[in-house]
């Protein structure tokens, strides 16, 4: 499923760097499954985000090879956040052909979540 306009949507995008402003819909159906009275957002669908946000700055699709490092710092609450930064740190082409990439979410002074994975 696309995110892109369901859960999320792009606000603003940095000029020329891999930084994006989005907003949360906290109207989206998984909140009321995930968890029902106090939604959270599931961290598969921060890793999804992660990637169609990738997709946008690299203008192709991509697919998730190998998450090596997903921490998830701070619970993603749509009813006390609905706004984030989503910022691609390190995005290095490796030799066969995948894409290493360093990413976080963050809100503020406020980082949800870091994460390290491959891309193809």
């Amino acid at each position: 499923m696309i995110l892109q306009d369901n859960l999320f949507k792009i606000k603003a995008q940095e000029a020329g760097q891999p930084v994006f402003q989005i907003s949360i819909n906290k109207e989206w159906p998984i909140y009321k499954a995930h968890f029902p009275g106090h939604p959270i957002t599931p961290g598969v669908c921060i890793v999804q985000m992660i990637q169609e946000l990738l997709q946008v700055w690299l203008g192709r699709e991509v697919s998730l090879v190998k998450a090596k490092n997903v921490k998830y710092l701070a619970i993603i609450s749509p009813e006390e956040v609905c706004e984030l930064s989503v910022s691609f740190t390190s995005i290095e082409e490796q030799p066969d052909g995948n894409l290493k990439v360093h990413a976080q979410v963050a809100s503020g002074e406020t980082v949800y979540t870091k994460l390290s994975v491959t891309f193809k």
